[in-house]
């Protein structure tokens, strides 16, 4: 990739890559500062919301005999929202897709304050746990913008040597709110402790979120602009001017579009299999979120507190993934091999689970730590690029139409990995449990080797014009 020489300079109006009228002249300009704040506030929003939901998996029993529910309804606490994902993701995007990236951001940051509080109001006594699953719905709505919302935030505000990190960096919030929440709920809360120690510890928590959150919204409505002055990259540039030659004036037309455009991806086999790759690959971690201090305690009673061990693990594994995704960046930047990036780091958390599996049939804990701490830093890298992958064959489309499957799809794995885990846990063992895991990682080990995928995005970003 060329080098920029000048801080700004214009497109072709006759370049035929970005398909522009004979007047469109677009701006490129130097990254606006901005960037960095948007980022950070979507770490610390999807931080605090990823606590709570840690925070559920790893105190399954104690949530369990709180409510007075069985351990499968706490798992529900983290289905629903993959349900509401799969309900609501298509017309939830389709309005969005109509209004600013700011737009979305505020959508996130409500509907992410809307949940906390609700959180707090479930444990706030214990016929609360229908408050939580509406709260989880809440999160979901949060969840379903905010998937696609990393590349578009990267994409509108971010040059072009600067995506993967940008969208390695808001991996990280999700990941530091998994690993807190993990290592602190078994310790703030334990199946021992009265029912007024477990809502007076929780409400204190949860409520402090729910107020941080709702400050950060007043924030973005009042200093986020909608986007930058000049995009920041060639490619965005092309987007904007592509954008603007095919702007609808009824909704009418924008919903043909629309459902035109997901036809297109659904006979798209590049988009097809780096889709596929994604829903396989990202509920691992949430599942294992969700069951992995179930599973210690059918392995490992005899050890003492097995929540405790496995809020280490889950810590160790979202903290890794905070690696693996940073490691996406410059390796990404430099090589522009995104293909071979996922197939390799989805390779290496097969070992690595494995690994985990070899533990628990020697019953060596030391081992299962380390399968959780490989499993975090190759998941993270392979989400990071899968992630840009699915950008790279889609583009010029609309980020948000590209992920509206991604939502989809996702919901619905979330649920079938969980639900069979949970079932494979109760009936075989937790080594059953984990084999369903490496069987997720190594299908698209095994598929993505043998497609070729195009790099639409980065081929825009090299076609300069003459002289340039």
């Amino acid at each position: 990739m060329k080098k920029q020489k000048e801080s700004t300079h214009l497109i072709n109006p006759e370049s035929s890559d970005a398909r522009e009228g004979p007047n469109a002249h677009t701006e490129v300009g130097q990254p606006s500062p901005e960037r960095w704040v948007i980022v950070i506030i979507m770490c610390v929003a999807s931080c605090m919301r990823s606590f709570v939901l840690a925070a559920f998996g790893l105190t399954n029993n104690v949530m369990a005999k709180y409510f007075n529910v069985e351990p499968w309804q706490i798992d529900w606490l983290s289905n629903v929202r993959a349900l509401t994902m799969v309900l609501f993701c298509i017309p939830l995007l389709f309005i969005l897709r109509r209004f600013s990236v700011k737009t979305s951001i505020v959508a996130v940051v409500v509907f992410s304050a809307t949940s906390l509080t609700l959180a707090s109001l479930a444990v706030s006594f214990r016929q609360g746990y229908f408050i939580a699953i509406l709260g989880q719905v809440m999160s979901a709505f949060s969840t379903t913008i905010r998937i696609p919302l990393k590349s578009a935030i990267a994409a509108v505000w971010f040059p072009a040597n600067e995506i993967a990190y940008a969208v390695g960096i808001m991996f990280i919030g999700r990941a530091l709110g998994e690993a807190i929440g993990a290592v602190v709920a078994p310790h703030l809360v334990s199946v021992s402790d009265s029912p007024s120690t477990i809502r007076m510890r929780l409400l204190a928590v949860f409520g402090s979120f729910a107020a941080v959150t709702w400050v950060i919204l007043v924030f973005v409505v009042v200093f986020v602009k909608k986007r930058p002055k000049h995009p920041p990259s060639i490619a965005q540039a092309k987007v904007l001017q592509l954008q603007e030659l095919q702007e609808s004036t009824s909704l009418k037309a924008e919903l043909i579009k629309f459902k035109n455009g997901q036809l297109k991806m659904l006979t798209n086999v590049h988009f097809l299999t780096a889709w596929f790759t994604r829903i396989t690959i990202d509920p691992v971690p949430r599942s294992t979120t969700t069951l992995l201090s179930s599973i210690l305690q059918a392995n490992f009673r005899k050890n003492g507190n097995t929540n405790v061990d496995g809020g280490f693990m889950i810590m160790g594994l979202w903290l890794m993934s905070i690696v693996g995704s940073f490691s996406a960046g410059p390796l990404l930047s430099i090589t522009g091999r995104y293909k071979a990036s996922v197939v390799v780091s989805t390779a290496l958390a097969s070992v690595s689970c494995f690994l985990g599996i070899a533990g628990l049939a020697i019953n060596s804990i030391s081992l299962v730590y380390t399968s959780q701490i490989l499993l975090g830093l190759f998941v993270g890298l392979a989400l990071v690029s899968v992630t840009e992958l699915i950008v790279q064959v889609t583009y010029p489309t609309r980020i948000t139409d590209a992920f509206v499957l991604n939502v989809f799809g996702l919901g619905i794995m979330l649920v079938i990995q969980t639900t069979i885990a949970r079932l494979l846990l109760e009936k075989f063992g937790p080594i059953a449990a984990f084999a369903m895991e490496l069987l997720y990682l190594l299908l698209p080990t095994c598929l993505l080797p043998f497609m070729k995928m195009p790099f639409y995005r980065q081929e825009a970003e090299a076609s300069t014009t003459e002289g340039q």
